[in-house]
């Protein structure tokens, strides 16, 4: 169960940056233009990247939400599942690699990253411009695991999956009269995940 009194066994990120939109409001337009904004990367790869750093983290959370979602791109959960185990050997592009061999040293010892790392990325084919995405795919997501975990909030399959298609149809954008409609939205979600 989550830490604060305030969450229960349904409560997601939005029971958080819902509650606090004068902090939160520019984290979701941040996480919109990140995730689904103009970028080297499709919106599957950002997906990987997030579902992957999430693993790295252990956040329950992240990990099961950010896999559903990029299930719903086509990326099957194995996928990621092998490239937490080792990135050279898993079953994707070998451009994908070392970006991800990036994020995984930026998430676990960012302090040892070092222009090697960086030239291995160029060398790939990437843009300056894509490291730099990743980068922040990255940082937000070691972001977000930590707001999660610090909450205690762990959620299971049918949460992430219900987030996993909402994400993957709306995107992560939160509309500016959100907080007239939140109440009703957790309604819904819980009614939904009660029936699941």
């Amino acid at each position: 169960m989550p830490f604060f009194k305030y969450l229960d066994q349904y409560s997601d990120i939005t029971d958080i940056t819902f509650r606090d939109r004068a902090r939160f409001a520019p984290m979701d337009k941040l996480s919109q233009r990140l995730m689904r904004g103009r970028s080297p990367f499709s919106s599957a790869e950002k997906e990987i990247i997030a579902a992957y750093v999430s693993g790295l983290n252990e956040c329950n959370f992240c990990y099961g939400s950010h896999q559903a979602v990029a299930e719903n791109f086509g990326i099957s959960p194995e996928t990621i599942e092998a490239l937490l185990e080792d990135i050279d050997t898993a079953d994707i592009a070998d451009k994908m690699k070392p970006i991800l061999h990036y994020v995984k040293k930026l998430t676990l010892t960012p302090s040892k990253l070092v222009q090697a790392d960086v030239d291995r990325v160029l060398d790939a084919g990437w843009t300056e411009q894509a490291l730099y995405d990743a980068i922040c795919i990255g940082c937000l997501f070691n972001f977000y695991n930590r707001l999660l975990d610090g909450h205690g909030i762990k959620g299971n399959d049918n949460i992430y999956h219900l987030g996993g298609q909402h994400l993957h149809k709306n995107g992560y954008g939160v509309p500016w009269f959100i907080k007239y409609i939140k109440n009703t939205i957790r309604k819904r979600k819980v009614k939904q995940l009660q029936t699941m």
